[in-house]
């Protein structure tokens, strides 16, 4: 069987009424993504959405009339609220097996392996995390995480305290103990991503290695290594925090970062550590330095 799929794009606040009416006109799935990877509401501690525009992908039975159903929209939620349209005709398929397909497992500087647990571990001996792809907290895929492990998989972390200060699905915080960090602190503001971390971290069998919390309700150490993959408005605004909590020549690796956003990073940090040129992937920036 095909599906006829309806690609919008709206205004974030209409966002969620759309994904509504589309259900009553029989959409079997309507997924919500940004239109645009960059951000507009990003503070700590922030709630709302991301992104100005958001792109919905509604699925349909084939024997919808789409002409009818995108009159209804816009005389529901006004015309000038959906910026474009796009419709195809989508084949069926195997979708859990292109799923899994598509999620491979992924090394890192020949240090560390990352690998969903529908896949046989490599017959390599490296250090393994057992990691599904999820809720989008981060499996390696995004080049800001990748930046992030390329860099603890390239750099000599044994016995050293790590804090991953916004940890999502905990990888970061799991990379640095399965390459022999003495201790990780693990914190991030969204219980759901908290959640999801403890349940990972349990799974790899690195509870004993790794301390996670509300970042809120915990006094972190002081840390020989530092790593926050967030966005640009939270980093600019914790360089104190980050200062007090790295002790003289700790690493700081910081990432969440466009490549138009690296130059005002990299200023706003100077004044408490010696920072290095910016090193990039795709769109997106990480920043390292040395605390001062």
């Amino acid at each position: 069987m095909s599906w006829l799929q309806l690609e919008l794009e709206t205004h974030q606040a209409q966002a969620e009424e759309l994904s509504d009416l589309l259900e009553q006109f029989g959409a079997v799935s309507v997924t919500l993504t940004a239109s645009s990877d960059d951000p507009v509401f990003d503070a700590e501690g922030e709630t709302k959405k991301l992104w100005d525009k958001t792109k919905l992908i509604a699925l349909l039975h084939p024997d919808s009339d789409l002409d009818i159903i995108l009159v209804c929209l816009r005389d529901r939620i006004g015309a000038d609220n959906i910026y474009s349209h796009k419709i195809e005709l989508i084949k069926d398929k195997d979708w859990v097996s292109e799923f899994k397909a598509a999620h491979q497992p992924l090394i890192f500087s020949d240090r560390v392996c990352i690998c969903p647990s529908w896949c046989e571990t490599p017959e390599n001996n490296l250090p393994t995390l057992i990691l599904d792809p999820g809720l989008a907290f981060g499996t390696g895929t995004h080049p800001t995480t990748s930046l992030c492990i390329e860099w603890l998989a390239g750099n000599d972390i044994t016995d050293k305290v790590v804090i991953d200060y916004g940890c999502g699905s905990g990888i970061l915080a799991m990379v640095a103990a399965l390459l022999g960090a003495k201790k990780v602190h693990a914190v991030d503001i969204d219980e759901q991503a908290l959640q999801a971390a403890r349940e990972n971290i349990e799974r790899n069998n690195l509870s004993e290695k790794i301390v996670i919390n509300h970042v809120d309700n915990v006094s972190l150490p002081v840390a020989d290594v530092l790593v926050a993959n967030i966005l640009m408005n939270p980093l600019k605004g914790l360089v104190e925090t980050f200062s007090a909590i790295t002790k003289p020549k700790s690493d700081i690796v910081l990432s969440g970062l466009l490549h138009v956003q690296a130059d005002e990073c990299l200023e706003a940090y100077a004044s408490c550590f010696n920072m290095d040129e910016p090193v990039f992937n795709e769109e997106w920036t990480r920043l390292h330095g040395i605390k001062k």
